[in-house]
């Protein structure tokens, strides 16, 4: 199956990595099946995109959490995420969305509302958690460059 997108050109789509979010995205509830895209050469990149399959001009940015704040832990409560499959050490992988305006000093990271993917399953879904410090526009480049310059140390 062939796609035509607005960021990658056309690109092939392998039916079986397709992800299926059953309630959607809030805000794109019309929106069911999207794809992860990363970029092949650079391995270490804490970012992606999630690729609508319905709709190629439609791709969310895509941050690993986890790689400006280590110790992010949202507290989901377990029957939120229940839909999604038999939750195990390893099955699933977590994502912010993240907004990149043209000044990347100014991008953030929604915290507050992961994207929960099921690895096993293919079936995600984006989840509020109830966790009060985590924000909805978390800001990532400062958070980002710490990381980085503590990594350069070690």
């Amino acid at each position: 199956m062939r796609l035509k997108t607005k960021n990658f050109g056309e690109i092939e789509i392998n039916e079986e990595k397709i992800i299926t979010f059953e309630d959607g995205i809030p805000g794109f509830e019309n929106y069911k099946k999207y794809l992860l895209i990363t970029d092949k050469e650079d391995k270490e990149s804490p970012f992606c995109w999630l690729q609508s399959v319905e709709d190629g001009d439609l791709a969310f940015a895509l941050i690993n959490p986890y790689s400006f704040c280590p110790d992010y832990s949202p507290n989901i409560e377990e029957k939120q995420i229940k839909k999604l499959g038999e939750i195990k050490e390893g099955s699933y992988i977590i994502y912010s969305i993240v907004v990149i305006p043209e000044d990347i000093k100014s991008m953030t990271a929604n915290l507050k509302a992961p994207i929960i993917i099921n690895i096993e399953t293919k079936k995600a879904m984006q989840v509020i958690c109830e966790n009060e410090e985590y924000k909805i526009k978390h800001s990532v480049y400062d958070e980002l460059k710490k990381v980085s310059v503590k990594e350069a140390g070690e």
